[in-house]
């Protein structure tokens, strides 16, 4: 006999009932704020429960993605407890980095792309709900630790061992941030408020981004920590563009330029591809030890190839796609070097 754990459990009890279903049923208060207990235990003994915090968060994706089809009068409860769970996630994700993780890379979501794939894949759709309180949740976060990672590109200090956990945490949330990017469903928020929120959260990005390359910070590119946060940020830039960039997407998109162009002074697409090429040609100059920074920026200069760098006139790209195995470092910034020579953005 097959013998299930809570998780699997309420997974399977999903599978057999709908949202509307469930909110009918008596118990159903008692029962999603047991479920809700148990999704905030396991999330703070992340170190053992793993497997049960990916069927979790795939049980709440599930519930809110449900809430615009409930009917009737009875209460959800989601409003409730899905902030909850949120900030809980991240919390562990922050935990995870202040108590080190086994040398084992394998072991480490921000070294193991499956292993992160799986703990991202569902929780967007719970920042998307109450998508306003969840942005301003993380831009809280964010920017304290920003503001001392841009102080320590000024200082030179003999121990470095805190900064390898301020990048570790700047990476958890740039991959947070870069998951939300990819979804666009969003419940109780209307697409021109959800876009200043994604331009809101993409700002602080941008801002980190300018920090990266700069100061004591351009000695760091032999640094597992430091890899993994440029890492992140070219996850970032691949969802970004997929969403934001692009004459189509520009049409589409104008409340979040707008609103970067309040915040950063970028007002179009053209700007921001412009930035993202500057970060491509720099981890191409820059990084000579991490084969999988390198492959992962070439990954994203071959979709620009494909489409969005034709908007800057750039020749010689037709065809790349079908030559990944050829295109190296040098043959990347002969095509980008037209580029990089103007002056850098700064915000």
């Amino acid at each position: 006999m097959a013998v299930f754990g809570p998780a699997v459990f309420t997974m399977m009890v999903l599978n057999l009932l709908q949202l509307s279903e469930l909110v009918n049923v008596e118990g159903y208060s008692d029962w999603i704020r047991l479920v809700a207990e148990f999704t905030l235990k396991s999330l703070q003994s992340w170190q053992w429960a793993s497997s049960s915090v990916y069927y979790l968060l795939g049980l709440w994706s599930r519930l809110v993605t449900s809430v615009p089809y409930l009917k009737g009068d009875a209460p959800s409860l989601l409003d409730e407890f899905v902030p909850k769970i949120t900030e809980g996630f991240i919390t562990s994700r922050f935990n995870s980095v202040q108590a080190g993780l086994p040398d084992d890379l394998s072991e480490n979501p921000l070294d193991n792309v499956e292993l992160l794939q799986d703990q991202l894949d569902c929780f967007p759709y719970l920042c998307r709900f109450q998508y306003e309180s969840s942005s301003l949740y993380i831009i809280n976060i964010m920017e304290p630790i920003l503001q001392t990672y841009t102080e320590r590109a000024r200082v030179q200090t003999a121990d470095n061992g805190d900064l390898s956990v301020i990048e570790d945490k700047l990476a958890w949330i740039v991959h947070i941030v870069a998951a939300i990017l990819k979804i666009k469903q969003c419940t109780g928020c209307s697409s021109e408020s959800q876009e200043v929120l994604d331009a809101e959260l993409s700002a602080r990005v941008l801002q980190l981004i300018n920090v990266t390359d700069s100061g004591q910070h351009c000695q760091r590119y032999g640094e597992l920590s430091k890899q993994r946060l440029d890492r992140a940020i070219l996850t970032f830039f691949q969802h970004f563009r997929k969403s934001y960039v692009g004459d189509q997407a520009m049409h589409s998109s104008k409340q979040l330029y707008a609103r970067l162009s309040e915040l950063l002074g970028l007002d179009d697409h053209l700007l921001m591809l412009n930035l993202i090429v500057r970060k491509i040609a720099t981890n191409l100059k820059c990084y000579t030890e991490s084969e999988e920074v390198i492959d992962h920026t070439l990954s994203l200069f071959l979709e620009l190839a494909s489409g969005s760098l034709k908007d800057f006139g750039v020749s010689g790209l037709d065809g790349l796609g079908n030559r990944r195995k050829c295109l190296g470092k040098v043959s990347a910034l002969t095509l980008l070097g037209g580029l990089v020579g103007k002056k850098p953005l700064k915000f």
